[in-house]
């Protein structure tokens, strides 16, 4: 009998489809051989075809038991269903950049199997063995969504007229000390805690924005140089000191009222 599931919603467990409960319990019990031949089977008709809930549940064993072989043969065959969906579902003549958006759903969903029994959302998993295309489906919208304020935030930023700075504010200043802190003090538990929603909030930048703060807050470039052979922030971005400046300042005033909301 496949393990019990730990995660609740609204004070009650989640319970696999006896449907999935049956199947893996059949699954468990293949030889190596038997199983790759299950996997290849793509008609959802066909009396040996594995539901995509049983899949995950036996990537998740793979990993909990070491079982690399496991997690070699079913993974690929997971993520081969759920690129054929994202082709339909995030089309090439529907959403710009429709090619990385797709991997970047893909590769939230390995790291979903990566991060199974640990972080702050060890069980995050038990919906995908309930329900997959559900959850999966949420998974993209987000995905999607997140592209969209993304690509919002860039046509407002270009927008803004290119001025120069002089200097930062208080609150500016200390935006960048967090982001600086955040690649600097060794991974505990409680720093990835701490350190995740800042680099959300860098994550969400534009891509300009976010490269500069990166360049020079968290990897320690300066921002231009008087010597032409050092590489800096504005060589990296081929642009000005100005414009890196510039980056960095509308930057930390989105860093700074993410700071406010915590």
């Amino acid at each position: 009998m496949a393990r019990p599931l730990t995660r609740i919603a609204d004070g009650t467990p989640y319970v696999r489809p006896a449907a999935v409960e049956t199947q893996i319990d059949q699954a468990v019990q293949l030889s190596a051989t038997d199983l790759r031949r299950r996997l290849l089977i793509t008609d959802r008709n066909d009396p040996g075809h594995l539901r995509s809930e049983c899949l995950v549940h036996l990537v998740r064993e793979g990993r909990r038991s070491g079982n690399q072989a496991l997690m070699t043969a079913v993974l690929p065959i997971l993520l081969g269903r759920c690129e054929a969906n994202l082709r339909v579902a995030v089309a090439d003549v529907a959403i710009p950049d429709a090619a990385n958006l797709r991997q970047r759903i893909l590769d939230d969903l390995t790291e979903l199997f990566v991060m199974d029994g640990s972080g702050d959302f060890p069980d995050e998993l038990d919906f995908y063995e309930c329900k997959f295309n559900k959850a999966f489906r949420a998974l993209r919208i987000d995905a999607i969504r997140r592209a969209e304020r993304r690509s919002r935030r860039s046509i407002e930023v270009a927008e803004m007229p290119e001025l120069e700075v002089k200097s930062m504010p208080d609150a500016f200043e200390d935006a960048f000390a967090r982001v600086s802190n955040a690649f600097k003090v060794l991974p505990t538990q409680e720093w990835d805690a701490d350190r995740e929603p800042i680099l959300q909030a860098i994550e969400a930048l534009p891509p300009d924005e976010r490269d500069a703060v990166v360049l020079v807050h968290a990897l320690g470039y300066k921002e231009e140089s008087d010597n032409p052979e050092e590489e800096t922030a504005a060589t990296r971005c081929n642009c000005t000191g100005r414009t890196i400046r510039n980056r960095l300042t509308r930057a930390a005033a989105k860093l700074s009222r993410f700071k406010e909301d915590l």
